[in-house]
């Protein structure tokens, strides 16, 4: 008969329960736990002389070589997101990526504001998770400072800085570096695609190539200037006040003529000179329609009294247009035959028109 295999004991009677609790030990759900001893990446820095400025404004953290096998062993996805708990105050959590497996066994090296956040000190003990974050399509950030917003550019100086992080977390404050100056920035509130949160799950999101909506609240220590006190303007000061409308109008006077005040001006009336030195001619005086050589009708004497018409008569009666003839004729208004040369050259006029 054939023997069955004896079945193997798990590594840990407690696994189970280990795992339902979310503490380490477990890979329940074939996640990754595990516990370390935590350090400031500034003092891996100095060990290996390498730029300190580099690992500490992300949220990159470094672990051991054997924590890279066991999460290849899990087939854990990339990009490797992990949650950091403090056990000693598990509400304060927060959500990096991985740069590097290069630290002791047993130790992990986090950027120093990690560990503000977090509460730890050096060597403390930290509980490391493997998780799954959603891409991010919303994030509100507030600076602490009022310095930040002074930049020439703060939205463009935190996409770039942004680059270095992997995940953010709501209520966490992050560090960047700036012309050697550096901002503290707090997550007010993260949206993710595909709904939201689920009660109880930390809001997190994935900010690696991912189009995020990104928006401002007003610096934590901003405060807004007093507004001036309005204080209430006196009626004398009033503009109004010197309205004509406002002002009583005494009665019109309607005696005078009013042609009188019309009548205008004269636009000169001194005198001129020439700048050649001679003297200056008088003006002429205006010479009446009659001295013009305009003809008065019927009330002159002799030829004066003649008037010449340049009308031409038509065939049918009506007044052609045009130049008076050579040999127009006088309507009478002189003496004697001047009359009567008037009337007989209207008629004589009419009956050439005739023919």
């Amino acid at each position: 008969a054939k023997r069955r295999p004896a079945r193997r004991a798990p590594l840990c009677p407690f696994s189970p329960l280990l795992s339902m609790f979310g503490l380490p030990g477990g890979f329940g759900s074939r996640g990754f736990q595990d516990s370390f001893r935590c350090h400031s990446v500034s003092l891996l820095a100095a060990e290996q002389q390498r730029d300190a400025s580099r690992l500490e404004y992300s949220d990159k953290i470094i672990l051991p070589p054997s924590c890279l096998e066991k999460l290849a062993q899990l087939e854990i996805q990339y990009p490797m997101m992990f949650q950091i708990a403090n056990p000693r105050a598990m509400e304060r959590k927060l959500h990096c990526g991985v740069l590097e497996f290069i630290a002791q066994e047993g130790m992990a090296y986090l950027p120093y504001w990690m560990m503000e956040n977090l509460r730890v000190s050096e060597g403390d003990i930290i509980q490391l998770r493997s998780v799954n974050l959603n891409k991010g399509s919303y994030v509100k950030l507030q600076p602490q400072l009022t310095d930040f917003i002074k930049i020439s550019n703060p939205k463009v100086v935190l996409e770039q800085s942004l680059r270095n992080f992997s995940a953010l977390t709501k209520g966490q404050t992050f560090r960047i570096l700036y012309n050697k100056k550096k901002y503290d920035i707090g997550v007010v509130e993260v949206k993710r695609h595909g709904g939201d949160f689920a009660p109880g799950q930390p809001q997190a999101v994935c900010i690696i190539e991912t189009d995020m909506q990104l928006d401002f609240e007003a610096p934590a220590d901003y405060v807004e200037p007093p507004r001036p006190a309005k204080t209430p303007t006196p009626p004398s000061a009033s503009p109004l006040s010197k309205s004509p409308v406002l002002q009583p109008m005494g009665a019109p006077v309607l005696d005078g003529d009013s042609s009188e005040e019309e009548e205008a001006a004269p636009s000169f009336i001194g005198s001129g000179f020439r700048l050649d030195g001679k003297a200056i001619k008088p003006p002429k005086a205006k010479a009446s329609p009659a001295a013009q050589g305009g003809q008065a009708v019927g009330g002159g004497s002799g030829e004066a009294a003649a008037t010449r018409l340049g009308v031409r008569i038509g065939p049918s009666g009506e007044v052609l247009s045009g130049a008076a003839p050579s040999g127009g004729q006088t309507l009478g208004g002189g003496a004697g035959g001047a009359a009567g040369s008037g009337m007989a050259g209207v008629k004589g006029l009419n009956a050439s028109a005739g023919a």
